[in-house]
């Protein structure tokens, strides 16, 4: 069995509110995070992907670039310095002919919290044989350039877009990356909106490493409509409520695989949203290491608000699963057979029907959710046989 949450004491963990996918470009956006409650920031921006932190300077990015990449297809070295590089400023148009030759700059960020923590992280994509945007939280790993849709015409002069290189060599760049050897790992964006993964492709990467943690299955920007050209062409298993991508979720627990689902804000950070999605880290101390050690245990739980309804334990025996919460709401057992049991009130037990001393599922993933249209959703318990095959389900 595949506990997540054991030796979590529910009582005593520290609840720490986190996301693995935000983008934070200046103080306001940072400022806002903290106003919803936010206090474990693996910011994860673009353009290019590399790491923030309490001491970075877009200069580090134009000035000083301190990884690689590649022209024509020859690997140039770091440190790259851009203004010995871009001889074409004659081809800029305003307002970006003006910023160059570029200028050391300000930090990013001008006032940090004493209760926040920054982790590495961005977001990396550009890959030659996958559309697939991924996080790396808890990695320094950098790819890409710093120019943003193409203002100053890197493309023209040779230089790819993104990462230039294939999935596999991104994901071996990323864990290399990882800051803690138990701590971070790998996620993958939006597998249904934006990307449109096939389950196999899915099933590729999260294959790839057991550091590979899971998939958003909730993005608050990808939830509105303007993300989809056309509402009837989107993932095969729709219809489902858009941003959510829980569909796929069950379809990739069912085959036997962990997978932990992640709930992010994504871009309505940087446009001053409201921070629905994020991940609730069950913490011993509130420390970086301790974040990244949740975020590669699973011990955490997604949910759209964290405005309230919590979960005040979670139960797993040979023979049920029991979960209580704070408030009554409606509580979900879910398994790939689709939602075997709804309870409501403030606690709810499942009880495992058994084949064998082998449970009749693959696994039992529970939802919780309210009146107020907050939805928690943690991680699943997982059965294998012996041999490391899953259940009967």
């Amino acid at each position: 069995m595949i506990n997540p949450y054991e030796g979590v004491n529910w009582q005593s963990a520290i609840r720490v509110p986190s996301a693995t996918h935000m983008h934070i470009v200046n103080q306001e956006n940072l400022d806002n995070g903290y106003r919803y409650g936010v206090r474990h920031f693996p910011i994860s921006n673009y353009y290019p992907s590399a790491p923030y932190d309490a001491n970075t300077r877009l200069s580090d990015f134009r000035l000083r670039q301190w990884w690689g990449t590649v022209r024509d297809g020859r690997r140039l070295d770091p440190p790259i310095n851009w203004n010995d590089i871009i001889t074409w400023e004659h081809e800029l148009e305003e307002p970006y002919r003006r910023d160059f030759p570029f200028a050391e700059t300000e930090p990013v960020y001008t006032d940090i919290p004493e209760d926040v923590i920054l982790s590495h992280n961005a977001e990396h994509h550009g890959f030659t044989n996958s559309s697939a945007h991924i996080c790396s939280p808890g990695s320094s790993f950098a790819s890409g350039t710093f120019d943003l849709h193409w203002h100053y015409h890197l493309d023209r002069h040779g230089f790819p877009w993104g990462f230039g290189g294939t999935w596999q060599e991104g994901f071996k760049g990323m864990l290399q990356g990882l800051d803690y050897p138990d701590g971070g790992g790998i996620t993958i964006n939006h597998p249904t909106s934006l990307t449109r993964f096939s389950d196999d492709q899915v099933f590729e990467m999260l294959d790839f490493d057991e550091r590979v943690l899971g998939i958003e299955i909730y993005n608050d920007t990808h939830g509105h409509k303007n993300w989809f050209k056309n509402l009837d062409d989107r993932a095969p298993d729709e219809p489902e409520e858009i941003g959510f991508s829980l569909n796929p979720w069950d379809r990739i627990l069912s085959t036997g695989r962990r997978c932990w689902g992640f709930c992010v804000p994504d871009h309505k950070v940087e446009k001053g949203g409201n921070w629905n999605g994020r991940s609730v880290l069950l913490v011993s101390e509130f420390t970086e290491h301790n974040c990244l050690k949740a975020y590669r245990q699973g011990q955490f739980y997604g949910c759209l608000k964290d405005s309230g309804l919590t979960i005040r334990d979670f139960t797993v025996t040979d023979s049920s699963i029991s979960v209580s919460t704070n408030l009554t709401a409606r509580i979900k057992f879910i398994t790939g057979a689709g939602v075997a049991s709804t309870v409501t009130g403030d606690s709810a037990t499942y009880e495992l029907g058994r084949d064998n001393s082998t449970p009749e599922v693959t696994y039992v993933r529970v939802e919780v959710e309210d009146d107020s249209g907050e939805r928690l959703f943690l991680q699943p318990v997982m059965w294998t046989t012996g041999d490391g095959r899953s259940g009967s389900e």
